[in-house]
């Protein structure tokens, strides 16, 4: 009788966890169905004109570039246009509650900084694999620019603006070894 106590006991056990389960398993999966986070980041400027979300950071894709192009011929890529977005630009002369004023704009130029290629300071350094060139900074006009260099005033309108550069690999005289190419510039606004 022990013995049919302890298997009714067991059987017992058995088909409550059996039950028990299926009801775990069933909040489980009717309750949770996913979830995760969003972190929202930016920051406040002192300008006549916002930056586009994503544009504070811009990737600029020069192509897979054949080692001949930069060796012969011109001895450059071909040019690769990127944009800066301006967005909510209110450029008349205003005074703010908090005692700021903002003075009246029409133009803004943009200053190009970075490191310098060891062999040609106008070109941006490649801090890729490759060897023998440098990136090239153009401005909207598509006058070259050197590291450093601002472009050429701009002219804006009120609302949002666009201002298209280009960039493109280009020879610094060495010889070239095929590798990535890599390189980071930072631009600066300067309304007038």
């Amino acid at each position: 009788m022990i013995t049919l106590n302890k298997k009714a006991c067991v059987l017992a056990a058995v088909v409550s966890a059996l039950a028990s389960g299926s009801v775990f398993a069933a909040d489980a999966t009717g309750t949770d169905q996913g979830s995760g986070r969003i972190h929202f980041t930016g920051t406040v400027i002192n300008a006549p004109c916002s930056i586009a979300p994503g544009d504070e950071d811009i990737n600029v894709n020069l192509g897979q570039i054949a080692n001949k192009v930069l060796e012969a011929g011109n001895k450059y890529s071909q040019n690769v246009s990127y944009t800066i977005h301006l967005q909510d630009c209110s450029l008349s002369a205003a005074s703010a509650s908090t005692g700021t004023t903002y003075k009246d704009v029409s133009k803004v130029a943009v200053k190009f900084s970075g490191a310098t290629n060891a062999n040609n300071a106008d070109l941006l350094a490649n801090t890729g694999g490759s060897q023998g060139l440098g990136i090239r900074l153009i401005d909207a006009n598509g006058a070259l620019l050197k590291v450093g260099d601002t472009s050429a005033d701009i002219m804006l309108a009120n609302g949002n603006n666009e201002l298209t550069f280009a960039a493109r690999a280009e020879s610094d005289g060495t010889a070239v070894q095929v590798g990535p190419i890599k390189g980071q510039a930072t631009y600066a606004l300067n309304y007038k």
